[in-house]
């Protein structure tokens, strides 16, 4: 039996054969369409206002919530050119070109004209997708990581498509999962395992690390995945030419049968999905109910960590973890996937075997246990040491490039970066890491800044006036005494100076002042003391006093401008 066609003009194509008899246009209403934007038709309009286009997204999204199981039979029609010109304006303006050399501000130049015409490539089933280009980063163990670059049209489609399966799959993934999703970021995850860990009794940790994840995503099984939601042939398709697409490596194209390409916008989310039916509704759904103790996942994009009350509760899923991503073509890693004791059992059972508890590496922080000043359990993290090494090596690397600019536009630069660095390390607990990354990049710049044999002269001559004097750095509460880099006075601004500290003391960088002249107790140094922000490279000499006063600079503020005119001056 045929079945009727709602057109007088029958489509060579089968459209949406789901459509009831008496219209189709009963299902544009139902997943947020409008006749004037059927992708299929090719009556688009750019009449369209942008609150239009978000009530489309909100339809689909109250669908998608409404019941767990509706698939979507249409919504390639929505990808309009209001849409893609609106998803033109997010991409990024200095991203690298893909293998056709185009860049923004090229395609910027007649972008209206571009988009019309791309529209019209896709209404009329004639958009190919370009090969994407082959790039190496360095990774920390030594080791390049391949990211592969799409060409500008195909980022500008697939930041389309992504926010329309979004809309979906935003109401399917589970709240442990915080990589690439909208108003979620690794802020809410590493807030989200010190909850976990503090305030539930979670005594065993273990780390998931899968094996070139992108690179081994299965096709098959991953478009099986999205076709339980979307069943849009034109969707489908466009997604299946995105997976497909050849990497161009030295020149040569290069074919595989796994992957999503790594680099790609869609990337993330596909690995966001994979992973949904993979681990998280397993766990959620199989292993949980099965356990004796409490157990939580917490999941950015491929890195995860699963924590548990028991032991033999981790010991048992760590045995079937690896069966299960065998399953889907996926490997663990056999040295970074580890399980180790962690949390208020794991101190006190480290503490009578005369050793450390364990720690485990988390979105760029090593996790410690530690105790609050009083005597509490709680989570203190510092910035991972690879991490730390990569960033100070990126700075150094670029002090090195631009050594010869003016010395005004390196202090922009390098401060960016800095706050840059602090607004994702700036945890509340890890204030040494920032220190430490602070210095660092102060005497790089430095050393690169001066000349070598004026640094020479001025510290040989320095210890030839006074062989005991030693060089150490000013702070304001004036109590490192001797040059012995420890303090000799009982200070107490400690009491109340933490800004995250371990240990709860005073580290004299210029994230204080201290207004008053005298210190007495611990009230009155609270009166004079006045936050000033993290430190930048205002203070490049760590000098309040004479140093900033021989640099002609009246403040901690305009210190860095001071001594930019300085370094000019000996040029």
């Amino acid at each position: 039996m045929m079945e009727q066609s709602y057109n007088p003009i029958v489509p060579m194509r089968a459209g949406n054969r789901r459509a009831p008899a008496r219209g189709g246009h009963d299902t544009l209403r139902r997943e947020g369409g409008s006749r004037r934007t059927n992708l299929l038709k090719g009556d688009i309009t750019r009449l369209r206002t942008q609150k239009l286009m978000c009530t489309d997204i909100n339809r689909i999204a109250e669908l998608a919530k409404e019941d767990p199981k509706r698939k979507f039979f249409s919504i390639a029609h929505l990808m309009t050119v209001e849409k893609m010109y609106e998803a033109f304006g997010s991409l990024r303006k200095d991203a690298s070109a893909g293998i056709d050399g185009i860049k923004y501000q090229q395609y910027e130049t007649n972008a209206e004209e571009n988009i019309r015409q791309l529209h019209q490539r896709l209404k009329e089933g004639k958009y190919q997708v370009q090969p994407l280009r082959r790039v190496y980063i360095p990774k920390e163990d030594g080791k390049q990581r391949p990211i592969s670059i799409p060409a500008l049209e195909d980022k500008l489609v697939q930041k389309v498509a992504v926010d329309l399966l979004n809309a979906i799959y935003e109401q399917d993934f589970l709240d442990c999962s915080y990589g690439f999703r909208p108003g979620r970021g690794q802020h809410q995850a590493l807030d989200e395992v010190d909850r976990v860990i503090y305030t539930r009794p979670i005594g065993w940790v273990l780390e998931i690390d899968i094996r070139s994840y992108f690179d081994r995503i299965a096709r098959d099984l991953l478009v099986e995945m999205i076709e339980e939601r979307v069943s849009d042939g034109s969707m489908l398709r466009l997604i299946g030419k995105w997976i497909k697409v050849g990497v161009i490596d030295d020149g040569k194209l290069l074919e595989s049968e796994t992957g999503t390409g790594q680099g790609q916008p869609i990337s993330p989310l596909l690995a966001n999905i994979y992973l949904h039916h993979v681990l998280d509704k397993w766990f959620e759904g199989v292993v949980k109910p099965r356990l004796k103790g409490e157990a939580y996942e917490i999941r950015f994009a491929d890195d995860a960590i699963l924590c548990f009350q028991h032991k033999e509760d981790a010991v048992k899923v760590l045995k079937v973890l690896a069966d299960r991503f065998g399953k889907y073509g996926l490997t663990l890693h056999p040295e970074k996937t580890r399980l180790i004791e962690f949390g208020r059992d794991a101190v006190r059972n480290a503490r009578r075997q005369g050793k450390k508890p364990g720690t485990f590496g988390f979105l760029g922080f090593t996790h410690i246990c530690a105790h609050s000043r009083h005597g509490k359990f709680t989570v203190h993290v510092k910035t991972l040491a690879k991490r730390l090494r990569r960033g100070i090596k990126a700075i150094d690397d670029w002090c090195k490039q631009h050594r010869h600019d003016p010395v005004s536009e390196q202090q922009k630069t390098l401060n960016a970066k800095l706050r840059g660095h602090y607004q994702y390390y700036g945890r509340s607990s890890n204030f040494r890491g920032l220190r430490q990354f602070y210095r660092r990049v102060c005497r790089i710049w430095r050393n690169l800044a001066e000349p070598k044999n004026a640094r020479e002269a001025a510290h040989v001559g320095e210890v030839h006036r006074n062989p005991k004097a030693i060089p150490t750095r000013a702070t304001p509460d004036h109590t490192l005494l001797g040059g012995s880099g420890e303090s000799r006075l009982k200070n107490p601004l400690r009491e109340i100076c933490t800004v995250g500290s371990v240990r709860g003391e005073y580290l004299g960088d210029p994230w204080w002042t201290y207004t008053g002249t005298k210190l007495e107790t611990a009230d009155t140094a609270k009166e004079n003391l006045q936050f000033t922000g993290p430190p930048l490279l205002g203070t490049l000499y760590g000098r309040r006093s004479t140093g900033m006063r021989s640099l002609g600079a009246t403040s901690v503020n305009d210190a860095g401008s001071c001594f930019a005119k300085s370094l000019e001056a000996r040029r």
